[in-house]
Formats: structure tokens, C-alpha cells, sequence
């Protein structure tokens, strides 16, 4: 009878600290919430073959979305889990007719296995990798 009293006493003390948020182990842990993330960026200039940059062509890439400058300069960016082998989609595509000339759609894989993450907070942000990936596409 003693042991079963000890039992629901040690039970009913662990269930009231357990309501009133105290914690029963002796190690200190902080909590944080969320899910660790880093920012991928990919860069570059998009020029037909005569090496003349184009103006207007969508960069595509993960979600996200760009156009190209008069230089034909793009610049496009991600916010994604931190893989180790992290790779993305790129499309190039010409949407504007015949304004510019008319190219053709191209995809490519963007891989950023060998780029490493800087800037990260030692928290959840393990920072930030650039990429560089000049295009040329072909005309229609």
C-alpha cells in the first residue's frame, strides 16, 4: 500500500510541475523555433551569340523571378534549407515577341556543391552562396 502511494505521489508532483512549465531534467537547453535556412544567389549576363546583351528575357529560379537589364544583367535569389548538395533550376525565357529579337528557352541545373556558405548567424541563417552563370541564347 506505502509503494502505491509513493508511486501516485511522485506522479501527481511530475503532472503538477509538468503543468506549471517546470522542468524535471538538471542539463540547461535553450529553445529556439524555426527551421534553419540560407540564401542562394545566381548572377550574370544573358547576351545572344554575337555576344550583344539582351534586354527583357525572364530569369527564373527556385521561385523567384527577374528580368534582364540593358546590359543584360540579371540577378536572382533564394531563401531555401541549407542542403550540402544544394542545386536549383534556371530558365531563361523570352517573353516580349520579337521586341529584342527572338530566342529560344533555355534550362540549366545551378549547383552550388562547391560554394560555400558565409555569414551565417551560428543560429538558424548558415548564410549566404553566390553563383556566377553568364548565358548566351540562341535565336529561334
Amino acid at each position: 500500500m506505502k509503494i502505491k502511494y509513493l508511486k501516485f505521489k511522485s506522479w501527481l508532483y511530475a503532472s503538477l510541475a509538468a503543468v506549471m512549465g517546470i522542468n524535471m531534467s538538471c542539463d540547461y537547453m535553450v529553445e529556439e523555433y524555426g527551421t534553419p535556412w540560407a540564401r542562394y544567389q545566381v548572377k550574370g549576363t544573358v547576351t545572344n551569340e554575337q555576344g550583344t546583351p539582351i534586354e527583357g528575357i525572364k530569369v527564373s529560379f527556385d521561385w523567384e523571378e527577374a528580368f534582364t537589364d540593358s546590359q543584360g544583367k540579371y540577378e536572382v535569389e533564394t531563401s531555401n534549407f541549407p542542403y550540402e548538395n544544394a542545386e536549383f533550376e534556371l530558365s531563361f525565357q523570352d517573353i516580349d515577341s520579337t521586341e529584342n529579337g527572338l530566342y529560344a528557352d533555355t534550362t540549366l541545373r545551378v549547383s552550388f556543391k562547391d560554394v560555400p556558405l558565409q555569414g551565417g548567424d551560428g543560429h538558424w541563417y548558415d548564410g549566404a552562396a553566390t553563383v556566377t552563370k553568364d548565358m548566351t541564347l540562341l535565336e529561334k
